[in-house]
């Protein structure tokens, strides 16, 4: 049985002048191995540790499609489900 490549999600800040920047500890393009595009956010936002320096109901910058992109990347496919990767390929989780 032949196992399908994990889609990975290349994932931009387009507003780093959002205030939402100001609790999110990554703030550079990550990468994430996830079968959606929404999981793919969720897991950037989890990792950004955003949770641990956030107001309550602020919305991390990686959930906000108006602050950050989330694209296929068809060009990288080593990802796992779950990986979080910055450019030069090192994983994160604040």
């Amino acid at each position: 049985m032949e196992t399908k490549p994990m889609n990975v999600y290349r994932l931009d800040p387009v507003d780093r002048g959002h205030a939402s920047w100001a609790f999110s500890k990554e703030k550079n393009s990550v990468w994430v191995g996830s079968p959606t595009a929404d999981k793919a956010r969720d897991l950037a936002a989890a990792r950004s540790g955003f949770d641990d320096l956030a107001t309550p109901g602020a919305v991390s910058p990686w959930n906000n499609s108006t602050v950050t992109s989330c694209v296929l990347d068809p060009t990288l496919k080593l990802l796992k489900e779950g990986d979080v990767v910055r450019q030069d390929g090192s994983e994160f989780e604040y």
